[in-house]
């Protein structure tokens, strides 16, 4: 009787031993199931018979878990192959996760609704194998041929089926064609006035005045200066600003140098290889310099260094003027203005 128990009491012990690593076993199972995620996607529910679409087989999974995809090669079920297998991508997200996924190219040369069923993942944590299962997903395989029969062998072509012609069909061909024919016409006709207004062979029935002579301007604009002696009204800064900007435009249009967008020391190196004599290159030197530290320096200069600067002004822009020849249809018109003011003169 006492043996009876003694066994009684062992087997009761063992079940519950083995009741407890079961629940152990199926919590652990259970709790990683919770942590990995697996999915499968497809491109599209439909596909023609014979054409080929995306399988997606996605995972996410804990950044320490070793998940490993299915060893899948030719084909996914009897009537889904497998046509081009992607490798393994990887993503790590901010919450210490990853997600994985692969791409399969399928094809299908069987018509109807397919099922796949749901792709199992092998999951190891602590030398503990669990598996992971996706979706289920189903492909419905068209046919679009009204009639298969390979009795019948392999068939003519047919010829090409005429159709009455309409305008419709070709007037996007008209647009088409008749808007490059016209933007080919204007580039022409822009690139010919071009030409011809560079050339100067362009004519126009109003005659245009002939531009001034550069150091015309600049000795123009240098009175104006002297005359309103700005330097004696406290107005230095704009004395020297206006002497600088009637120099600076003064090259521009005498040496063809954009001086006006350009620094003193940009100048320089722009006109040193120019013919101009040393001394004007060291009275423009005065001028531009003597202007920055004025503008920018807020120096307070000399009542002589301000004669001095307008004096170096005219001197250097007469020194290099370009005295330009006039033609005989500009001396004519020139004799003949002033015999009318003369004449004029004369009956007064």
């Amino acid at each position: 009787m006492k043996g009876l128990t003694l066994v009684i009491t062992i087997k009761r012990f063992c079940l519950r031993i083995l009741m407890v690593a079961s629940l152990w076993v199926l919590l652990g199972y259970n709790a990683i199931s919770q942590q990995v995620s697996v999915t499968a996607t497809l491109d599209s529910a439909m596909i023609l018979i014979g054409g080929q679409m995306d399988l997606k087989l996605e995972v996410s999974q804990p950044a320490g878990l070793l998940v490993n995809f299915p060893h899948l090669t030719d084909t996914i079920t009897k009537n889904i192959e497998i046509v081009e297998k992607g490798q393994v991508d990887s993503l790590k997200l901010d919450n210490d996760r990853l997600v994985l996924s692969q791409l399969f190219r399928i094809t299908s040369f069987d018509s109807g609704l397919h099922y796949i069923p749901p792709i199992e993942f092998e999951v190891i944590q602590n030398e503990v194998r669990n598996v992971a299962a996706s979706n289920a997903l189903s492909l419905m395989v068209v046919n679009p041929f009204k009639e298969v029969d390979p009795e019948k062998g392999v068939t003519d072509i047919k010829g090409p089926h005429g159709a009455p012609f309409k305008i419709e069909e070709i007037l996007d061909l008209i647009y088409l064609y008749g808007g490059i024919a016209l933007a080919l016409g204007l580039l022409i006709w822009l690139f010919i006035y071009l030409r011809k207004k560079r050339n100067g062979e362009g004519r126009t029935f109003i005659k245009a005045k002939p531009k001034e002579p550069a150091h015309i301007i600049a000795l123009r604009e240098l009175d104006k200066i002297k005359d309103a002696k700005l330097w004696e009204h406290h107005k230095v800064k704009e004395f020297y600003t206006q002497v600088s900007n009637i120099i600076r435009a003064y090259i521009e249009h005498r040496y063809d140098q954009p001086a006006m967008e350009l620094t003193s020391i940009e100048i320089f190196n722009a006109i040193k290889y120019l013919d101009i004599d040393k001394k004007s290159m060291e009275q423009l030197r005065q001028v531009l310099e003597l202007a920055d530290l004025v503008k920018f320096a807020k120096f307070d200069p000399l009542a002589d260094e301000n004669a001095l600067t307008l004096m170096n002004a005219y001197f250097f822009v007469n020194q290099t003027k370009k005295e330009e020849m006039k033609t005989l249809e500009e001396v004519k018109e020139t004799m003949l203005e002033n015999n009318a003011e003369e004449n004029s003169s004369d009956k007064k």
